[in-house]
């Protein structure tokens, strides 16, 4: 499983900006979000401002929230 943050806009829900999630806050990852069983990982979830700032110390990134869909999805590796 490929951990992938989306970034749509609000107005257009076209997606701007993806940033993928170490593979090694897998663990991390699952607690943060509550994920507790295997299909948990499965479905596309919107992400609080306090899961947005652990997830920017993970990916050195910063994740701009104003007017956008902030969501979390696990993608297959292939």
């Amino acid at each position: 499983m490929k951990p992938i943050v989306e970034i749509f806009d609000m107005t257009t829900e076209e997606l701007i900006e993806t940033i993928e999630v170490p593979i090694a806050h897998m663990d991390q990852l699952a607690a943060l979000m509550g994920w507790t069983e295997p299909e948990d990982f499965c479905f596309g979830y919107d992400l609080l401002p306090e899961q947005i700032k652990t997830i920017e110390k993970w990916t050195h990134t910063t994740i701009h929230g104003n007017n956008r869909i902030i969501q979390i999805v696990c993608l297959e590796s292939s």
